[in-house]
């Protein structure tokens, strides 16, 4: 147990080694420039999701996202709507790095990184940028693959399936995404860690769908914490943020039991991609059904804020 405990944390470390290598590399454009895109282009709540989409691509980090446009709103810069369809186009954005972890990238692990390390100490800018692009990535799967061979043995721990069993009741599976993610603070971490606990038979797919409610619930904490220093305009983004993931979970919630058959009809044969497609369905279609009630929701919002100032 002592060994899966210290192999586990290593490839944990080197994870998330990997995962700062490829943030540090996609942040290719400073935050003000950042700004001045999205006020630029954001001119409609569908392009705004558009815009919301590739910066949590390039930031990887749908809080960090969310932030901009809690600060663009609070000082006036950018309206109610755009900086909504900002978080909602952000929360789609973080699910792309969850699907490419469901690919077998597993045997391309040593051209990635020997290529990467090679083009990383170019002059040029382009083959600088590929090489810490594959270099991050050789990175973090090379950091999961420690963890899969690690985790492995554990299918046999029955004190293991016994704290697993626990995610299969909505509740508790909620709980613990939102607890996972107020700790972590990366949606993106927690469910790479679900796809490697379920391609080891440990965690099954149903149950991470729970977490994973959860999830997105607690990676809203950063964005809330940072309002209460704001402006009304700034407080009532970072609201509609928790409930646009609150209402999903509310709507997803009954229909869990159909939804992972869906997921299971789709991949049958990848538990991993069931999981990105958990997370990726869950947030492109909580957008589109928040989007026709995002007046009405906006409305509840500035009834709960009041007359509040700051």
């Amino acid at each position: 147990m002592f060994n899966i405990i210290i192999f586990v944390s290593l490839g944990i470390g080197i994870f998330i080694l990997g995962l700062v290598l490829l943030t540090t590399s996609l942040k290719i454009i400073s935050k003000e420039r950042v700004k001045i895109l999205i006020d630029k282009y954001t001119g409609n709540i569908y392009l705004s999701i558009f815009i919301g989409f590739i910066l949590a691509i390039m930031m990887q980090s749908s809080s960090m996202t969310t932030i901009i446009a809690v600060s663009m709103a609070d000082a006036g810069l950018l309206n109610l709507y755009s900086a909504a369809g900002i978080i909602m186009g952000a929360n789609i954005g973080t699910t792309v790095a969850v699907q490419l972890y469901a690919f077998d990238l597993y045997n391309l692990i040593p051209y990635a990184i020997f290529f990467g390390s090679i083009l990383r100490f170019q002059k040029k800018k382009l083959l600088k940028f590929t090489g810490n692009i594959l270099l991050g990535l050789g990175i973090i799967f090379a950091g999961l693959k420690i963890i899969d061979m690690a985790v492995t043995p554990l299918r046999n721990f029955s004190e293991i399936n016994k704290y697993i069993s626990i995610t299969e009741y909505p509740i508790y599976g909620i709980l613990i995404g939102i607890i996972l993610a107020l700790i972590m603070q990366s949606s993106t971490f927690c469910i790479a860690m679900m796809q490697v606990l379920a391609t080891a038979k440990i965690l099954p797919v149903y149950n991470a769908i729970f977490i994973t409610y959860g999830l997105n619930i607690g990676t809203c904490s950063e964005a809330f914490l940072m309002s209460l220093a704001t402006n009304r305009e700034g407080k009532k983004i970072a609201i509609f943020n928790i409930f646009f993931n609150i209402i999903g979970t509310i709507i997803f919630l009954p229909l869990t039991h159909h939804y992972y058959a869906i997921l299971k009809y789709m991949t049958p044969n990848n538990v991993s991609r069931q999981i990105a497609n958990s997370h990726m369905f869950f947030n492109i279609i909580s957008t589109l059904l928040v989007i026709p009630i995002m007046k009405y929701l906006f409305s509840f919002i500035e009834m709960l804020i009041g007359n509040d100032t700051k």
